[in-house]
């Protein structure tokens, strides 16, 4: 399977758009649409994106279960989505907040998974901070999770730094320790707008993605003209290289989990029957003439889809650190996160 001649070995797939948090900068967070509109990805699209007798094929292939609006763990059939997964020999890595759900249901969640498999849980803080950004988060039921999931498989642990809780960094790798996680990722969020009373006062912790979309952001509040925006900004695709493809819950095929409309309009919402999975193989999706469709629309940023722009659109002051050089794991994305081994 190849995107613009490059091997796709990954997909991002958002099995559900429900969560129970209500976290702040997310996108679903106050949007009546989405919340108008949830869905769990049915079975039957895995079993038509993926074949069991296609199986051969899928040696290698990972899915990521992470996306733009939920959490995969209120997936009503979570556990038939893993097993079916599972059946193809699709590898797992799962990113989760961790809250309201029980120990045996994690550890119906552990006997399903491998040792190829991984559990990261999103957690920015410590039992006095998370909840601050990750409103409606459960400290007890995330705590008890991680413990049981890192006694059982490999497990990181995804944390966010924010203003609260930058100075809990040291006392956060000291838990990660006790726990036994694989991995602690302080990672520098990329939604800080001007005068974010939530930016850390560490400079260190406002990322390259932080300061190229506000510099982005100065150039629309000023609504300079095509051409202005065109010299300054320029697109810079991840899903070019075979990263961030992504599966919406809705069964619909993108080229990263940002493009998933947030409502009805926009140039991916206008073209949905193209996208879709339960007509279209992703094979054909990725051959087809409306996906060529983007990458001429990328070349201006001005003409580009709104959700490219936002999400891969590149300042010129900073074209040097989206060179897709720069990070070979992730081309066209700054690493923008400091990850801390803990365990071997």
């Amino acid at each position: 399977m190849e995107f613009f001649g490059v091997p796709v070995r990954s997909f991002n797939m958002e099995i559900t758009n429900r969560c129970t948090l209500a976290c702040p900068r997310c996108a679903r967070t106050g949007n009546d649409w989405v919340k108008a509109n949830l869905a769990d990805i049915s079975i039957e699209v895995l079993e038509n994106t993926f074949p069991i007798e296609h199986r051969d094929s899928f040696e290698g292939l990972r899915v990521n279960l992470c996306g733009a609006y939920g959490d995969c763990i209120y997936h009503r059939r979570f556990h038939d989505v893993i097993a079916y997964l599972k059946k193809v020999g699709i590898g797992i890595s799962m990113e989760t907040n961790g809250s309201h759900r029980k120990i045996d249901w994690w550890r119906r969640t552990c006997d399903l998974l491998t040792d190829e498999d991984v559990i990261t849980f999103s957690v920015d803080g410590l039992e006095d901070t998370n909840h601050i950004y990750r409103v409606n988060a459960r400290w007890k039921d995330i705590e008890k999770a991680m413990r049981y999931c890192a006694g059982r498989m490999t497990v990181d642990w995804k944390f966010i730094v924010f203003r609260h809780n930058e100075h809990q960094l040291d006392e956060a790798r000291k838990l990660a320790e006790d726990i036994g996680v694989r991995r602690i990722t302080f990672k520098k969020s990329g939604r800080f707008a001007e005068d974010d009373p939530m930016t850390p006062r560490n400079e260190e912790f406002v990322g390259v993605i932080t300061r190229n979309r506000r510099e982005i952001e100065k150039l629309m509040r000023r609504h300079v003209d095509a051409e202005e925006f065109d010299r300054k900004v320029a697109i810079a695709p991840k899903c070019r290289f075979g990263k961030d493809l992504s599966v919406s819950p809705h069964g619909y095929f993108y080229p990263c989990s940002t493009a998933e409309p947030s409502g009805p309009s926009g140039w991916f919402y206008d073209n949905l029957e193209h996208f879709d999975l339960r007509r279209h193989s992703i094979d054909r999706i990725l051959a087809s003439e409306k996906w060529r469709e983007l990458e001429k629309l990328w070349a201006r940023a001005s003409t580009a889809p709104r959700a490219c722009r936002e999400y891969c659109g590149v300042h010129r002051d900073y074209l040097r650190e989206y060179d897709e050089t720069s990070r070979p794991d992730r081309p066209n994305k700054p690493q923008d996160a400091i990850p801390v081994t803990i365990a071997g």
